[in-house]
């Protein structure tokens, strides 16, 4: 029998649960009055009582009429069981929904007495909210009961959501189901799919065929060709969201980022001819005019195509936002561009960015023009192109310079700072610990402005995610951290409280079928290359041919410290090497190289060792953790990691030891 995500997760809880009735199931979670509870994030408030409600009396339950068909669907793997029925709202029920007017969005109250169980909202995700408790609740029931509480809960935020690329990487639907599914447990309300880039355009579109078949056609890699989502796949997932809860904000990235838009349309470029997307697999040689990404803003054929795909975006997402990108944008193309150039010289500009910026406004009028709001990441607002009536992520560096520049404008803006929010970094840069301290809003936020906060998002770009197990693997546990930052007050978090909890909920998520980094050590620091300088643990020549992300310096690989760390801002290839001279040999019988295993480790790389600092021999291969051997203790004057093949992600090294030192 073939399941969907959603499905899995509720046939796994109620397999729990029979184990619960069973009394199997062991006491798991931080306990509280001397009962076990274990809820992520925390609620806002929550009040034990004494005794219990024994889950054999958790038979029937009766929604609202306006919830019937939602409440049906959250459980749907339970309708067509004798254990637990659907009755009409009028009659008595172990669990009754009501609906009740409470003070804020999304909240609710959840109220467990000896022999029944009540819930009151007044929205559809407050229900949402409150069926996910409970089951976090029944998936931590001791001997087969619940205790007794009253929860009231509501969300600090109003976007708390994800980013997910689809471009770089294809999704297929039942597997943004499992994304959406997973986030909906967790109390996350938006995902915001990034569906077009160089690599792909995936948006099926009736008027312009060409643009996903062209845009997603790579000719020597067939096998992953022709991969992007009809529009009533989409609208059919826009709905299984809304069933949960789950908003989806759908993003076309313009006017950079656009080859594969330019291969189904090259009459958008300012050059004209052919051009082709390319999958990441492509070697970076054979990637064909990379550089000319950009789509010709001086053509007055491109607001007409960006009207027609904002309303092709209206057509399938009903989301009130609509992001269309302007990141990263190069004006070198434009430069050279006798339609781009016209337009600069017409409006006596004196930046080649305002080109970006004209497109910015005219873009978020089309966007307005059909009752939506225009999001955006941050670089619109460079120069003050975006106003308050768009909405920004904000994304570089930490975020707070970004974010200052536009509150001081009144513009809304959702937290995405690629530190820790991006999530396709390992958890070597961006740990759980890292997420859980980390707040949307700091002391440099006035109070007057924080209500134009609307929350935060992690970010997962794929260019070396391949699977959804890996996906998952760099959610989780971060997810979890993240999901309590954005619904509780920090008054209500503590991070060695919190460490329990997840702790609990590994089980938890092993059960649902959830794929998680068991290796995050869940310590109580990180690492922040930008306020501290490497220091060699002893005098030696650390050389590499190998770029490094600004800070991350070679020298942290041999620093003593496993805490610090080496990053590459590529993946590496035959090659490339990284290497450590010692100013005077010495004496040792092993060496270990630590990689990040999460994430950044090398698959096909050697290590070397050298008596003379000139002639080297191998000594181990890398795996996943690094490498390591050990061997009659030598004079060591050398110790070099020699790349042999392309790796298919960036490297990130931990540390290079030598027994002795």
């Amino acid at each position: 029998m073939e399941f969907s995500g959603f499905t899995k997760r509720w046939y796994c809880f109620w397999i729990v649960w029979g184990i619960a009735l069973a009394g199997g199931l062991p006491a798991w979670g931080a306990a509280l009055d001397g009962q076990a509870v274990s809820l992520i994030p925390y609620p806002s408030s929550l009040q034990m009582k004494e005794g219990v409600f024994p889950l054999a009396r958790l038979t029937t339950v009766s929604f609202p009429k306006r919830w019937e068909v939602a409440g049906r669907v959250f459980m749907k793997d339970l309708s067509d069981r004798e254990a637990l029925k659907v009755v009409p709202a009028r009659k008595h029920t172990a669990l009754t929904v009501r609906e009740k007017r409470l003070s804020r969005p999304e909240a609710y109250r959840l109220e467990i007495f000896p022999d029944r169980i009540v819930v009151e909202t007044a929205d559809d995700r407050g229900l949402h909210h409150a069926l996910a408790t409970l089951q976090q609740l029944i998936l931590g029931a001791e001997g087969g009961n619940l205790p007794l509480l009253r929860i009231e809960d509501h969300p600090r935020y109003k976007h708390r959501g994800l980013m997910l690329d689809c471009s770089r990487h294809f999704w297929k639907i039942s597997e943004l189901k499992s994304t959406i599914d997973q986030m909906a447990f967790f109390k996350l309300n938006a995902i915001h799919l990034h569906l077009t880039d160089n690599q792909a355009w995936r948006l099926g579109m009736e008027r312009y065929p060409q643009l996903a078949r062209k845009g997603t056609f790579y000719a020597d890699f067939p096998e992953l060709s022709g991969n992007y989502y009809t529009p009533q796949e989409l609208k059919d997932l826009v709905a299984y969201a809304a069933e949960r809860g789950v908003e989806i904000i759908p993003e076309v990235d313009l006017p950079g980022h656009s080859l594969a838009l330019l291969a189904g349309m090259p009459s958008l470029s300012c050059r004209g001819g052919e051009f082709e997307a390319y999958p990441e697999e492509e070697e970076y040689g054979k990637r064909k005019r990379v550089g000319e990404n950009m789509l010709c803003i001086g053509n007055p054929a491109l607001l007409s195509f960006v009207e027609e795909l904002v309303d092709a975006l209206c057509d399938i997402f009903p989301s009130p936002y609509i992001h269309l990108g302007g990141d990263e944008v190069s004006t070198s193309i434009w430069e050279t561009c006798p339609k781009c150039m016209a337009l600069y010289r017409a409006n006596h500009w004196n930046d080649l960015h305002e080109i970006q910026d004209y497109f910015t406004r005219a873009v978020s009028r089309v966007v307005r023009s059909k009752g939506k709001t225009m999001m955006g990441w941050d670089e619109i607002n460079e120069r003050g192109a975006a106003s308050p009536r768009d909405v920004l992520t904000i994304w570089r560096n930490d975020g707070a310079g970004q974010r200052q520049k536009a509150l001081e404008r009144n513009i809304p803006v959702v937290m995405c700072p690629k530190d820790p929010c991006y999530f396709d970094f390992g958890y070597a840069r961006n740990p759980t610990r890292k997420l859980y301290a980390w707040d949307p809003i700091d002391d440099q936020v006035p109070v007057g402005k924080r209500s134009l906060v609307l929350g935060g998002q992690a970010c997962l770009w794929t260019e070396f995610v391949t699977t959804q197990a890996d996906v998952e693997r760099m959610f989780y546990p971060r997810l979890c951290a993240l999901a309590e930052v954005l619904w509780s007050e920090p008054d209500k978090r503590d991070w060695n409280d919190f460490k329990e909890r997840l702790r609990a909920f590994y089980p938890v998520m092993r059960r649902l079928g959830i794929h998680y980094y068991e290796g995050d050590t869940l310590s109580d620091g990180w690492f922040e290359a930008e306020r501290e300088h490497p220091a060699l643990k002893c005098p030696a020549q650390v050389r590499t041919n190998i770029r490094a992300i600004r800070n991350y310096d070679p020298e942290y690989a041999f620093d003593g410290r496993e805490d610090t760390f080496f990053a590459s801002s590529f993946a590496t290839g035959s090659g490339d090497y990284f290497e450590v001279e010692l100013e005077r040999p010495l004496r040792t019988d092993s060496v270990r190289v630590v990689c990040d295993d999460s994430k950044e480790f090398l698959d096909a790389a050697e290590l070397q060792v050298s008596e003379d600092g000139h002639s080297f021999k191998k000594i181990a291969d890398f795996d996943q953790t690094g490498a390591s051997a050990s061997f009659e203790a030598v004079e060591l004057k050398a110790i070099r990691i020699v790349i042999t093949g392309k790796n298919f992600r960036r490297l990130v090294i931990r540390e290079i030891r030598l027994n002795g030192n």
